[in-house]
């Protein structure tokens, strides 16, 4: 466990509470930077650490702290309907850092990545969607239904924030690599 790995882990998840609230108020949940920073977060730190970054703001959240979208914490927000979004990116920056920690980076690798982070993102945060609509809201909810509100209208944003997150974390990982940081 080095000390530079620490610290970044921390300034990602400072990144990622500031990111989150940037928001554009597009329909009922607004739209962040957050998977910006959790993607590039991933890419530039590896699985491990990506994946410890986006924890330690969950965490953060979890114990009051108003880091998650529009100043909001507790956890009530981490059960509710945006609740399995936030652990789909921890999975999603530890599947991306996985993915490209090894490798030799090139763009459609990393935008192969990058889209299954997404993936990943979207699946777990639609069943923890569901789930809490059904078992806290008592209200049941169809896939359809829940796909057309929980990630069809974040699809081109996301898609956008991937691959300014690939092109700006490859730039990342190959100036730290000159600089002769392990990236």
């Amino acid at each position: 466990m080095s000390i530079r790995n620490m610290v970044l882990a921390g300034l990602f998840a400072a990144l990622l509470s500031i990111s989150s609230q940037i928001s554009f108020p597009i329909g009922p949940v607004p739209h962040t930077l957050q998977l910006f920073f959790i993607m590039l977060a991933g890419l530039v730190l590896g699985g491990r650490w990506g994946a410890v970054s986006v924890a330690i703001w969950i965490l953060l959240g979890a114990f009051g702290m108003p880091v998650f979208a529009q100043a909001k914490s507790g956890l009530p927000e981490l059960i509710g309907p945006t609740g399995g979004f936030k652990f789909g990116f921890m999975m999603c920056a530890w599947l991306v850092g996985r993915l490209t920690e090894r490798s030799r980076l090139s763009y459609p690798r990393v935008g192969l990545a990058m889209f299954l982070g997404l993936v990943v993102t979207y699946v777990v945060g639609l069943i923890g969607f569901m789930v809490s609509f059904e078992y806290f809201l008592g209200k049941p909810m169809t896939w359809d239904k829940a796909w057309y509100l929980a990630v069809a209208p974040f699809i081109p944003f996301d898609a956008v924030k991937a691959a300014l997150a690939a092109y700006v974390g490859v730039k990342i990982r190959g100036a730290l690599k000159q600089a002769g940081y392990s990236a």
